[in-house]
């Protein structure tokens, strides 16, 4: 009854066993230096999450994946029959510091793993690779910067400055216009030195000014001056009578 009961338990042993385990390791590039501790890799399928912590050496060791069993299916349309079986997983890495590149990763029922690259919405954008006894290196994309650095004082900088370039062009013309009435014609010379002469920034002639003359106390005083200069009072509420 022993051996009944020992030989019935060993064969049901082989159905629960049948699905092999396999192990993946992915390394990071030598020139990135020591990930942050909670750093993952995580491959996502249907339903199922499993996660790698970094390790000292930049690695993830994803130990124990589970390959699917080797169910014998007829393809009728080709009609061949399929006996191996796949498990597809995408893998992502959570890291503080950098972005990595997203990865496929199939499992196969023959003991093969492949990995290769994929887009965000999951399509093969790479060759597939598979796995051996070497890791697996997986690409950075770019670091992440959570601080600006402050820019430095840069004399191109001043150029930007719309009152710095009016300066500059304003001292350029002055320097340069002695130069430019030396190498001048004569006769444009002597032309031009005479309509700066009668400009009014030079003082030369110009109309008079109607307020030189403006008597402003006698305005005030409601006077106004006649033809031979004489003085006259206006409006000043009562009528002014001339005796004879």
């Amino acid at each position: 009854m022993l051996f009944f009961s020992s030989y019935l338990l060993f064969s049901l042993l082989p159905p629960l066993i049948s699905a092999a385990t396999l192990t993946l390791t992915l390394s990071v590039p030598p020139h990135i230096p020591a990930l942050p501790p909670s750093t993952t890799a995580i491959l996502t399928t249907h339903g199922q999450r499993i996660k790698a912590p970094v390790t000292r050496r930049n690695t993830f060791v994803f130990r124990n994946l589970t390959s699917p069993e080797d169910p014998a299916s007829l393809d009728a349309a080709a009609g061949t029959t399929t006996t191996t079986a796949t498990i597809s997983y995408l893998l992502d890495i959570a890291c503080r510091d950098y972005d990595f590149m997203s990865y496929g990763v199939d499992v196969r029922s023959d003991g093969v793993v492949q990995v290769y690259r994929v887009s965000r919405g999951g399509i093969v954008t790479g060759e597939k690779v598979t796995v051996g006894e070497e890791p697996v290196e997986v690409r950075v994309l770019r670091s992440r910067e959570y601080y600006e650095a402050r820019a430095g004082f840069s004399p191109l900088d001043l150029l930007k400055n719309p009152m710095i370039l009016i300066a500059v062009v304003g001292l350029a013309f002055v320097v340069g216009m002695p130069y430019l009435m030396d190498s001048m014609d004569p006769e444009m010379k002597k032309e031009f030195e005479e309509q700066q002469k009668k400009s009014i920034l030079s003082g030369g002639a110009s109309t008079a000014n109607p307020l030189q003359n403006f008597d402003m106390a006698g305005w005030m005083a409601a006077k106004t001056s006649g033809k031979n200069g004489e003085t006259s009072e206006e409006g000043s509420g009562r009528d002014v009578r001339r005796r004879g």
